[in-house]
């Protein structure tokens, strides 16, 4: 499934290329976009590797159950059409609240693994690096729905599904 999404995304990156080009320019202007565009991309195109990592981490660790039930939330988030960026409307652009939830989430993981003294890979420390410094870019260009991912997940990880759910009432 992960490795069809990936192939998929690096479809959609080389397909869609006009399109995200436009979208962005749209919202940064034209010198940020030359600066941006290879680094919003890349953090879409981490997002399978980043969601394997995630549940390598819950099936193999001793995190909480709260922790891991935000696993479902996000796999449920991610195969929903009509969330904070619609990937109909958006094309490749669309895909950018989902990398940023997705990043979010595998950063906390991580934190929680370091923070518990557990043995973490070294290909998560890049991971971690990586998903911690592109996450600020998402931000910079998609702020009003970083915001929102960043309320919704809090919340989720309090068993309050209140942001979320307004994500299905569209």
């Amino acid at each position: 499934m992960l490795k069809a999404m990936k192939e998929q995304l690096k479809y959609l990156a080389q397909k869609d290329e006009d399109n995200f080009h436009v979208q962005l320019r749209t919202r940064v202007g034209k010198k940020a976009t030359a600066v941006l565009e290879g680094r919003l991309k890349k953090i879409i195109l981490l997002m399978p590797d980043l969601v394997s990592r995630i549940y390598f981490y819950w099936n193999h660790s001793k995190s909480n159950a709260k922790s891991k039930k935000l696993g479902g939330y996000l796999l449920t988030y991610l195969y929903t059409p009509e969330d904070f960026l619609s990937v109909k409307e958006w094309g490749l652009f669309g895909y950018l609240d989902d990398a940023y939830f997705v990043a979010k989430v595998y950063t906390q993981v991580i934190d929680d693994a370091l923070k518990e003294n557990q043995k973490t890979a070294g290909i998560d420390l890049k991971y971690y690096e990586e998903a911690k410094f592109l996450k600020k870019y998402v931000r910079g260009v998609i702020p009003k729905e970083t915001k929102k991912i960043n309320n919704m997940i809090s919340q989720l990880s309090e068993d309050n599904q209140e942001i979320y759910s307004e994500i299905f009432e569209k």
